[in-house]
């Protein structure tokens, strides 16, 4: 009969046993003992792929898994349903009781490289690659990691070693790639010519690699490669916009204008929004003197950004030019509604608001004063700057019964415009027209004591209550 105390420590000894050591002999994940994402390299961007198998882990004996099962099956099931966040908790929970399973560590991290979550992905791939620093998995994520944090020397490191390791096998490509991605990111133009004509020779039908090698050849004066691979693209893509554009920088650099601006029409054509081209055709029509193709770029052109004061002066100008002083008037409106305090931008305005006025002065001539008020606001947002410069030529010429028609309805329309009431009353008097001037000027007075018509509206506020509607 055994002593009561070796009975007493062999129970103990099989309590541990069964607490402690034998789940780890029946419950053992299919890949623990060996490293994780060995079988299958990971190579596409980590963060658009989370690496969590379809299935729950697998023990040799479910009658004794450990509770650390339960949660990383429940981490994993979280995953698979997309709840990221919530999946991340489990795994978590599952290092405080387990600390040592690369699978769930790698799990977890594509989770937060998913998530973009880049420092705390880094920190876990640091650990995976101290346990086994040759898991080419590990290593296209901490390249991708070391690029989306800025850490572009590193990344061309990581990059560089996958391609020199296996230039010729399955993770040539995507390390290939990665490379000129990092490559780019340090401006190393020289350097990237070769490589993205390596990555073509395994990618040949790949247009965007196209475009981006003629891309750098045009940059780097390669311009018989540029060429080459441009007349292939055009065979194969004629209305590809940036197959265009390429086309059209190469000309240009070649100086064959007339090639270049063949191609600037058909991307334009195209592509009606875009930029370059406008302002390449823009520049072009200016040296050729044809200011009506050069206003139908300019009016493109101010489409996309109608804030240009550069494009909307010139667009007055041409439109000055071209007898449209209805046309400029909208675009030193809308210039004046930037630069306010512009004054020659003001003095130009105001010529146009003069030949506008030449332009309408028949009308007025004709007793069309009133009828003119309103049609004007289609014109212009600043209709009493209008009637003013027509009240200008009407008194150079003398013309004193259409003057106080216009002055009636400037007037009327602006009471605190004391300037022309006080003109107004005096051209009344002068007619005779005695009791209609004391009453103007008694209107006028009362309305200057009560303030009642308020404060004159600035020219320029209504320019920006106008928003340059017509110029969109």
């Amino acid at each position: 009969m055994l002593p009561s105390r070796t009975v007493k420590f062999t129970a103990k000894y099989l309590l541990y046993l069964a607490t402690f050591c034998l789940p780890l002999l029946f419950c053992v994940p299919a890949s623990y003992g060996r490293p994780a994402a060995r079988d299958a390299v990971q190579t596409t961007p980590a963060a658009e792929s989370v690496a969590v198998p379809d299935h729950d882990v697998q023990c040799e004996n479910n009658k004794l898994a450990p509770d650390w099962k339960l949660i990383w099956d429940q981490a994993r099931q979280l995953a698979r349903e997309k709840k990221y966040r919530e999946a991340l908790v489990q795994y978590e929970l599952l290092f405080g009781r387990k600390e040592n399973i690369d699978e769930a560590r790698w799990e977890y991290t594509t989770i937060l490289l998913h998530l973009k979550r880049w420092r705390q992905a880094e920190a876990q791939l640091d650990m995976l690659t101290a346990h086994e620093p040759d898991n080419k998995s590990y290593l296209f994520a901490l390249a991708q990691v070391s690029l989306a944090m800025g850490n572009v020397e590193r990344a061309v490191k990581l990059y560089g070693q996958l391609y020199g390791q296996a230039p010729d096998g399955p993770e040539a490509v995507p390390a290939l790639a990665g490379l000129i991605r990092a490559l780019e990111r340090q401006g190393q133009d020289e350097a990237l010519l070769p490589l993205i004509e390596q990555l073509l020779l395994r990618k040949p039908d790949d247009l965007n690699l196209q475009k981006k090698l003629a891309r750098l050849s045009i940059k780097l004066n390669r311009t018989g490669k540029a060429g080459d691979l441009l007349r292939k693209l055009r065979q194969s893509s004629p209305n590809d916009p940036e197959v265009l554009l390429l086309s059209a920088r190469l000309q240009k650099k070649l100086g064959h204008e007339q090639q270049a601006i063949t191609f600037w029409q058909r991307l334009v054509a195209i592509e009606p929004g875009n930029r370059e081209g406008r302002r390449q055709l823009m520049l072009y029509y200016r040296g050729r003197g044809n200011g009506a193709m050069e206003l139908k770029q300019i009016e493109a052109l101010l489409k996309k950004k109608p804030d240009d004061t550069v494009l909307l002066d010139r667009g007055a100008e041409l439109n000055m030019e071209l007898g449209r002083a209805d046309r400029a008037l909208e675009y030193y409106d809308c210039s004046l509604a930037l630069k306010p305090d512009d004054k020659a931008i003001v003095r130009m305005r105001y010529e146009a608001q003069k030949a506008l006025a030449r332009d309408l002065l028949a009308l007025v001539e004709n007793n069309g004063s009133r009828m003119l008020w309103h049609d004007l606001v289609k014109v212009t947002a600043d209709r009493p700057g209008v009637y003013r410069a027509i009240a200008d030529l009407l008194r150079e010429q003398g013309k004193v019964a259409e003057l106080i028609d216009v002055l009636t309805v400037i007037h009327q329309e602006d009471p605190a415009d004391k300037q022309a009431g006080g003109e107004l009353a005096d051209l009344l008097e002068k007619q005779g027209r005695v009791d209609e001037a004391r009453l103007l000027r008694k209107e006028m007075n009362q309305a200057g004591k009560t303030g009642k018509n308020g404060k004159k509206m600035p020219d320029s506020l209504g320019i920006h209550q106008a928003g340059c509607r017509n110029l969109k």
